[in-house]
């Protein structure tokens, strides 16, 4: 299961524009995991560390546009819950869980209409605001 979580943050990663080794998934901190489940507020602070400032926004337009699978504009439920698969590999993916994809969509809807527009994923991963309770 381990091996599962390395290669799903790598792929979460590599979505948002950067690239993790197996060294940096296992220095990431004890509390991103909360009860056997992915912490997403503490790893997109973690990767703040790994995009240069002249980098960053074009990689979070790239993130957005992966991961905005209809061209919607949104980033919505049904794409989170896939979030894994936006990015190629060549072992199978497992989609997230369902309590998963919704703590991902809490993290980043700000204006509470269930869904997340350009500018709440680009707060979200810059940790430019703090999430709605």
């Amino acid at each position: 299961m381990a091996e599962d979580f390395g290669t799903q943050v790598k792929k979460v990663a590599l979505a948002m524009g950067a690239s993790l080794t197996d060294r940096d998934v296992d220095r990431l901190p004890r509390e991103m995991r909360v009860q056997g489940h992915f912490n997403y507020c503490k790893f997109l602070e973690y990767m703040r560390q790994f995009n240069t400032s002249e980098k960053r926004e074009d990689a979070i337009k790239t993130a957005f546009r992966i991961l905005d699978k209809d061209g919607s504009g949104y980033i919505e439920w049904n794409e989170i819950k896939y979030i894994v698969s936006a990015v190629p590999t060549s072992s199978p993916s497992v989609p997230l869980t369902d309590e998963e994809a919704e703590a991902v969509i809490e993290a980043g809807d700000t204006d509470g209409d269930g869904r997340i527009n350009f500018e709440e994923f680009s707060d979200m991963v810059k940790l430019e605001k703090k999430p709605r309770k």
